[in-house]
């Protein structure tokens, strides 16, 4: 656990998914502004160890999936390699999903 106190959530059905940290909130609205505004581009972030990476990357994913899930397309997600990191990424998106009443991936 940590001493931070989750304040911001990414809804993307009526079912909320787990809050996100203010810092992480930021990122979200940054890059989900980019996408809702085609700017395109790229944003970098950079997360300590243990700040949350995972989850701001899982909700970013699904709230992205969700909102052009009518359109069609892919969503490509880089990693450094492929376990540990993509697995447990993909994991968690996985989870967010079903959290949000989505069923699997």
């Amino acid at each position: 656990m940590t001493a931070h106190t989750p304040t911001h959530t990414i809804a993307t059905t009526e079912r909320a998914l787990p809050r996100l940290r203010p810092y992480q909130a930021e990122i979200a609205r940054a890059i989900l502004g980019r996408i809702a505004a085609h700017e395109g581009g790229s944003i970098s972030v950079e997360i300590a160890r243990q700040g949350g990476k995972n989850e701001l990357s899982a909700q970013v994913e699904l709230a992205t999936l969700v909102g052009h899930a009518g359109t069609g397309g892919a969503l490509v997600k880089c990693a450094p390699t492929l376990t540990p990191q993509a697995r447990i990424s993909l994991e968690r998106l996985t989870a967010r999903a079903e959290a949000a009443g989505l069923g699997g991936l």
